[in-house]
């Protein structure tokens, strides 16, 4: 099984990214790659739809080998704390980058993913407000809906609050939680 890990926290040893590695370690016969957003370079997405004429992205930087991970990946999982109510822009450039990975349909505004069927997708994000579920729903129906858009069916979307930077996210009973359900889900 491959699993591809994106942390789009700035901070490499931060709360979201002790959530990814602890969500991610212990699985048998896994190929993990795991990335710390700010080490790549990764652009904006310019709309020049360049993807839809050739199954590839125009701009060339870290994102290409990101699509080939996701291509390969039987799981993404991502991760982001969440700044100002959203994720941060190093986890929203890629996920705006992947818009290759899916190509125009017969109908108009219809898109049809170019990914194989069968993966599995997650997504958990940090956020200081204790309610963080409540206070940010959206974020939850985003991303089950941008794993639905590239053809990512089986998909769990996750937050944990309340967390401070001196906070050990490791420590939160939601993160307890959680992390035997995702990795369970991944390994399944």
């Amino acid at each position: 099984m491959k699993v591809l890990a994106l942390n789009g926290s700035p901070r490499k040893d931060g709360n979201t990214a002790k959530l990814l590695k602890k969500i991610t370690e212990d699985h048998q016969d896994v190929d993990l790659k795991y990335y710390d957003l700010v080490d790549l370079r990764i652009k904006d997405c310019t709309s020049c739809f360049y993807c839809k004429q050739h199954e590839a992205c125009a701009i060339k930087d870290d994102m290409t080998k990101i699509y080939r991970d996701i291509k390969e990946a039987d799981a993404i999982v991502l991760g982001s704390p969440l700044y100002m109510g959203a994720e941060t822009a190093l986890l929203k450039a890629v996920v705006d980058r992947t818009f290759a990975l899916v190509a125009f349909g017969d109908q108009p505004r219809q898109f049809v993913p170019r990914l194989s069927p069968g993966k599995k997708g997650v997504a958990v994000f940090t956020c200081g407000n204790p309610r963080g579920d409540e206070a940010y729903p959206y974020m939850k129906d985003r991303y089950y809906g941008y794993f639905a858009f590239a053809g990512i069916m089986k998909v769990k979307v996750e937050m944990v609050g309340g967390l401070a930077r001196t906070s050990n996210v490791l420590e939160s009973v939601k993160a307890q939680e959680i992390i035997p359900e995702l990795k369970r889900f991944i390994g399944d």
